[in-house]
């Protein structure tokens, strides 16, 4: 849902408290007809994006979520359904529900079934879009799994050295357990960057993205905002990104018997670069049958040990592991707000009129 450029793009921000966004996703929700209980797993995934600090998959995403849900795209009291159930390995059908109830159900799941057979595999078709991964792979790292997830999207980036579109941005993330340290969670698209990190640059009127997060809708590379197009994305490390990205096409594609490429296995009539249907795929390991949970913490926070160890490159105050710069800012947010763009709250604040609610402030 391509978001033009704001003429109050350089407005402060609004600072709000996570609780204070959580009922307005809420009340939004279920003024758009999802229970209280859907909307409940919808808004803590959301907010828990932006306390993390990951804007683009925050409440930015519920525009669009209403904006489907009210053209018949999502169906917002859809039920998880099993298709096939043998113990380690699950299969699911979400309905085109809300993604996030069908994404805490499998972790749900990976987690249960991997502590009986020592590992697990969850796949789930007709899922919609899940908001960020590492909401549920920290999900199941918290209690105490190797956790990797994968899901396929719309038709939105050509293959690498092609310039029709047949894959998504096709993110990936794993999460490991610890015992001190904050939980290691890594989450990344397969492309350069997300698709909604270029909605958000256009929502907030600036100027110039990156170089080499996008081509123009002529397959041109651009720095240009305007120009920048949704549908024509750029692989990380070009050939290495499209090959990752292909992976996840055939785990949450075909694996999971969901759409992929131009092929589509679908209720929903919406197809191609307008897609909503997805499939995803979440994997557990619960290292009690290797070397123990405890010990397996340990040695992690060992290791991570180690790699702070390093000698520093010049300008580099720390070396990071992935996840805890977030893990840092949901102690900040949770501590001193969550900054909106005021006209995200704006935006929020017509949704929230719209069913009766009280505005976001």
């Amino acid at each position: 849902m391509p978001i033009g450029p704001s003429s109050d793009a350089a407005a402060e921000p609004v600072v709000v408290s996570a609780g204070a966004l959580r009922a307005t996703l809420v009340s939004v929700l279920v003024g758009n007809g999802a229970s209280a209980r859907v909307a409940a797993v919808v808004a803590d995934v959301l907010v828990d994006a932006d306390l993390s600090g990951v804007d683009s998959h925050g409440c930015h995403l519920l525009p669009m979520y209403v904006q489907r849900i009210r053209s018949g795209q999502i169906q917002p009291a859809a039920r998880v359904t099993v298709e096939r159930d043998d113990g380690s390995t699950v299969w699911l059908d979400a309905g085109l529900g809300l993604g996030q109830v069908a994404g805490v159900e499998a972790v749900r799941l990976a987690v249960e079934r991997s502590g009986v057979h020592g590992v697990a595999t969850v796949c789930v078709r007709e899922a919609t879009h899940l908001g960020a991964l590492g909401a549920y792979t920290r999900r199941a790292a918290e209690a105490g799994r190797i956790a990797m997830c994968f899901q396929n999207g719309p038709t939105i980036v050509p293959p690498f050295g092609g310039i029709t579109p047949m894959l998504s941005t096709n993110p990936i993330s794993y999460a490991v357990p610890t015992a001190v340290e904050p939980t290691i969670v890594y989450d990344i698209a397969t492309t350069a960057v997300a698709g909604n990190k270029v909605l958000l640059a256009k929502k907030r009127g600036d100027a110039e993205i990156p170089a080499g997060w996008a081509n123009d809708e002529h397959g041109r590379p651009t720095t240009d905002v305007a120009a920048a197009s949704v549908w024509n994305l750029q692989w990380f490390g070009a050939h290495k990104g499209f090959g990752l990205g292909l992976l996840v096409e055939l785990l949450g594609g075909v694996l999971a018997g969901s759409s992929y490429g131009r092929t589509e296995h679908t209720s929903s009539p919406v197809h191609g670069r307008d897609r909503v249907a997805k499939g995803f795929c979440l994997l557990a390991i619960d290292p009690e049958r290797f070397i123990g949970r405890d010990e397996f913490r340990r040695r992690t926070d060992e290791l991570i040990a180690d790699l702070r160890s390093s000698e520093l490159a010049a300008g580099v105050e720390r070396v990071l592991v992935p996840g805890e710069l977030e893990h840092h800012r949901r102690v900040e947010r949770t501590r001193d707000g969550i900054p909106l763009p005021a006209t995200l709250v704006a935006d929020l604040n017509e949704l929230a009129a719209a069913v009766g609610a009280p505005p976001l402030s």
